[in-house]
């Protein structure tokens, strides 16, 4: 029998560790409290680019880093066990995460494109306060 390297066995229980679990209120408001901070974050680089103040390089940069960060989030969240008085909470979020990622998606994908980026920024306006509403709820 071949035996598994003790820091490659160790790296996989971390990392099995780290998915899914219970998740309580506090930490389900700080994942929305985090999704509240890369909207509005994303909300300032789509005003950048639709005012044309902004290299496209840093927009593109920029939006795929906050839209990672807003992917991660919802991965989380989904992966966690909610108790039955969290599970519209947590469903909330997850598609709050996801919303906000794809906002910030379109962002990166067409950072020279005005239009575009005035759309991103009250889509993400508006993804900011609906996480702060949420965020409220908990």
């Amino acid at each position: 029998m071949k035996r598994i390297p003790a820091p490659l066995l160790a790296a996989g229980l971390v990392l099995v560790a780290g998915c899914g679990g219970p998740i309580g209120s506090d930490e389900l408001r700080r994942g929305v409290e985090t999704l509240d901070a890369l909207a509005a974050e994303g909300e300032l680089i789509a005003d950048g680019a639709a005012r044309d103040r902004t290299k496209t390089t840093f927009t593109r940069v920029h939006a795929r880093t906050l839209g990672d960060e807003a992917d991660h989030e919802a991965e989380k969240l989904a992966d966690a066990s909610a108790p039955p008085e969290l599970a519209g909470a947590k469903r909330d979020a997850v598609r709050l995460a996801q919303d906000v990622g794809a906002a910030l998606g379109d962002l990166q994908v067409m950072p020279d494109d005005v239009a575009g980026a005035r759309a991103a920024h009250s889509r993400l306006r508006h993804l900011s306060a609906e996480a702060g509403r949420l965020a409220g709820r908990l």
